[in-house]
């Protein structure tokens, strides 16, 4: 019989971590040598920077990219295994890059993208080493999850994990000390309960076509160029609108 082989376990994270930096025909691969440098910051500085006995220190993350078929979603937390069998995944939602000067960048700005890089991992932190991880059906901003975040400056909304306000406290410390600077726009809405940095949507035109008919009935029509119908009520056919022509001006008051 031939020599047995040992087997010896072996951290995939490194060479994770390495394909990303180098893969520089992967169009995130830049920002993901950047929020690996980051989370390992994070851990030190914030989330998890005391020595203990009683076990080790904080995983590392593994940084992905991908769309995640949500607008909503800014980032997920992998509390199970991936795809690939790995723990402590932390995937950015692809939505949400845009591209400019030919990479691509949180459309949000960095102090948001950081804002959320935290986020998750405080996620990790929970799952890894927190006394009380989520556990299927429960709400995975729970009070430990959400008095954690509060520790180092986030502010999520209590089960819904949306930032309500801009981050302070150690968080806008350390942004200071790296050199990035607190959005002077926010807050926009401080009534509501969403995302501080996600500006309010504009409400879209509606791109349907007003037809009238010869009694006034009203209906409106995707194409410019529809061939009409007739009126039960007036027996007239429907004639486009011109969208000027029935705006009224009111007279100024004297």
């Amino acid at each position: 019989m031939g020599k047995e082989i040992l087997l010896e376990d072996f951290d995939p994270k490194p060479a994770i971590k390495r394909n990303a930096e180098t893969a520089r025909d992967w169009e995130f691969s830049e920002d993901a040598k950047y929020l690996y440098d980051i989370a390992v910051i994070f851990r030190d500085r914030l989330i998890d920077p005391i020595a203990r006995i009683e076990r080790t220190q904080m995983p590392d993350p593994v940084i992905s990219f991908d769309d995640l078929r949500n607008s909503k979603t800014l980032a997920a937390y992998t509390i199970n295994r991936n795809a690939q069998g790995l723990l402590d995944e932390i995937t950015f939602n692809t939505a949400h890059y845009i591209q400019q000067d030919e990479k691509m960048v949180w459309q949000y700005g960095r102090w948001a993208q950081l804002e959320t890089l935290l986020h998750e991992q405080i996620h990790l932190w929970q799952q890894r080493v927190g006394n009380n991880p989520v556990r299927p059906g429960r709400s995975h901003h729970n009070k430990e999850f959400v008095e954690k975040c509060e520790s180092l400056g986030l502010h999520p909304l209590p089960n819904v994990g949306c930032h309500i306000a801009v981050a302070d406290g150690v968080f806008a410390q350390l942004m200071g000390e790296m050199g990035i600077d607190r959005p002077d726009d926010v807050p926009r809405e401080k009534e509501k309960k969403r995302d501080w940095f996600k500006p309010e949507k504009e409400k879209g035109r509606s791109t349907l076509k007003k037809w009238e008919c010869s009694c006034g009935q009203k209906i409106r029509v995707g194409k410019d160029n529809w061939p009409g119908a007739i009126c039960k009520e007036c027996r007239t056919e429907y004639k486009k609108v011109d969208p000027l022509s029935h705006v009224i001006y009111e007279a100024r008051k004297s």
